[in-house]
């Protein structure tokens, strides 16, 4: 329906109208504190007179990569059941709860984190908090609240399966690195239905713990977060009684088969032998390693996605972390326009589209992890024009690596 706005009214905005510029935020350096339960904290108070918003966000290194043989597909069912049901609070209390306080509550997972994070008015951020702390202490996985969940595990897979480029990232990681940043972030298709309380508690107690949660605010007062999460008690200091209810040591990383048959106290970080393969209960410790190869997924689109990598940098590296980024960069990061081609403003999307008549599209990308990373470029496009969309992307990238322009590296 069209608007239906008197032309009079319009007459009546005499002289130029310009948008209002926001405040100057303030900004402070950040200060990051450990707590009494290990739990490290960081605030930025970029609070302006015109703005009440906050935004609180738990990181835990709780990612695929972390998952064994035997967990495959555990962090999945975390981000799927993370909102059901914590301690006194049902599913829908929690999101009503929040909802109707105009905050919101979100969940993701990556390779390497769980991230929850709760945004909205500030002078709520108390009992977001206390919301929070219910999920990440005192989650609830009985059977029938991790079977009413499922379906959103199935609606993530078969969105997942049409998408070519998600299924071609996902596989990339898979012939990169074969186990722990290989893992996907997506459940195989054989264990749906084959997760169950006991792989989600256990992975739980191994990794949700306080020197591996770390918590950042952003509009918020430092001593504020401090205040809502020094009293949350995290996993590892309920560990006993939390290991009353387990029955099934299996699928632990910190079982140890010669000892007891009931699971073991999970060990520190440092004190985790490197070991060969053949120990897979330890595979989730052990440091990325690159091997590279090849990978095909065939299915019946018409469009077809290749990505070429090669090993990269960490995040910690923050000198070659900075060089890698200038240099996707300078190979181009696709189309920043709307509508846009891409053809004239990179050099791989140049290339690729004056090869392929604008039928496929390119991009440098840049994966950084704690250990390891992944540099290269993506093509995407129709499936028979990818032979010569691949070529011309491959020929720039070859000449981009062995000699940068003073030009291009300004620019970017």
């Amino acid at each position: 329906m069209a608007l239906n706005l008197s032309r009079s009214a319009l007459r009546r905005l005499r002289g130029r109208h310009y948008g209002t510029l926001a405040p100057v935020t303030r900004t402070e350096d950040m200060k990051v504190l450990t707590l009494g339960n290990k739990i490290k904290v960081v605030a930025l108070d970029n609070i302006n007179t015109s703005s009440s918003i906050g935004q609180v966000s738990f990181y835990i290194k709780a990612g695929s990569r972390y998952e064994t043989p035997y967990q495959q597909g555990v962090t999945h069912y975390l981000r799927a059941t993370a909102l059901n049901h914590a301690g006194p609070f049902s599913g829908f209390k929690l999101t009503k709860s929040i909802d109707l306080a105009g905050g919101n509550l979100s969940v993701q997972t990556t390779r390497e984190h769980t991230i929850y994070t709760v945004e909205g008015p500030v002078y709520e951020m108390a009992d977001f908090t206390k919301y929070l702390g219910a999920i990440l202490t005192k989650p609830k996985y009985d059977t029938w609240y991790r079977e009413s969940c499922e379906w959103r595990v199935i609606e993530d897979l078969a969105k997942y399966k049409v998408n070519n480029d998600q299924v071609a990232f996902e596989e990339l990681h898979r012939a990169a690195y074969r186990y722990n940043l290989g893992n996907s972030v997506y459940c195989p298709e054989s264990m749906v239905g084959s997760v169950n309380s006991a792989m989600l508690t256990y992975f739980l107690v191994d990794h949700f713990r306080g020197e591996d949660i770390t918590v950042v605010g952003s509009g918020i007062e430092q001593g504020e977060l401090e205040k809502f999460v020094e009293p949350l008690e995290t996993l590892d200091e309920v560990y006993e009684e939390i290991m009353d209810l387990l029955e099934d040591p299996r699928g632990r990383t910190s079982f140890d088969y010669s000892g007891s048959e009931y699971a073991i106290a999970v060990p520190e970080r440092e004190e985790v032998d490197i070991v060969d393969m053949e120990d897979i209960f330890k595979i989730p410790h052990l440091p990325a390693k690159y091997y590279g190869g090849e990978l095909r997924i065939k299915n019946t689109s018409p469009d077809a996605t290749f990505i070429f990598a090669k090993q990269g940098v960490s995040y910690n590296n923050e000198r070659d972390l900075l060089a890698s980024g200038i240099l996707q960069m300078i190979l181009g990061t696709g189309i920043s326009m709307k509508y846009g081609s891409g053809g004239g403003s990179h050099k791989l999307s140049s290339a690729v589209c004056q090869a392929t008549d604008r039928k496929c599209s390119a991009t440098g990308i840049n994966i950084n992890y704690s250990d390891s990373g992944l540099f290269g470029y993506a093509v995407r496009g129709t499936g028979y024009e990818m032979r010569a969309a691949v070529e011309a992307a491959n020929k720039v990238f070859k000449e981009t690596l062995s000699d940068i322009k003073p030009h291009p590296l300004v620019i970017s």
